[in-house]
């Protein structure tokens, strides 16, 4: 499936953006067609399906609002944010780093345990060839 929106107008000055989300969440341009000729009378007859965001309004709701789902923590000001496309949770640069190395270790964990699921053993035994193939490059 695609994508049900699509950046209509991007205004610089202000820092606006207008997307226009198809009805029903079907594909993009399958139900209201492409705008041709004049977009901003097409924007008009699709009024309902516009969907605006104020860049600077989102900055300052983001920085009030958002915490690290990893410490809980508030972001400093224009701090980078790190997520996954699947969620909407956010974390810190160490957090996220923390995340990685601690899910690794708990697919090694699984794997000397030999709890580990086919996923977590495939991960841990690539992890492992790369181990070695650095090790072998290193004793050269």
């Amino acid at each position: 499936m695609h994508d049900p929106s699509f950046l209509l107008f991007d205004i610089r000055k202000p820092d606006i953006d207008v997307w226009h989300d198809e009805p029903g969440g079907h594909d993009t341009f399958t139900v209201c067609g492409h705008p041709e000729g004049n977009r901003l009378l097409w924007a008009i007859r699709h009024w309902r399906h516009l969907r605006i965001r104020f860049w600077p309004y989102l900055h300052v709701k983001r920085w009030i609002a958002e915490r690290c789902d990893g410490c809980g923590r508030r972001f400093a000001w224009k701090e980078a944010r790190f997520s996954y496309q699947s969620t909407d949770k956010v974390w810190h640069d160490p957090c996220m780093s923390l995340r990685h190395v601690r899910g690794q270790l708990d697919d090694l964990t699984g794997y000397v345990l030999g709890t580990a699921n086919d996923n977590a053993r495939w991960r841990a035994e690539r992890r492992l060839s790369h181990v070695e193939k650095a090790d072998s490059k290193e004793t050269r």
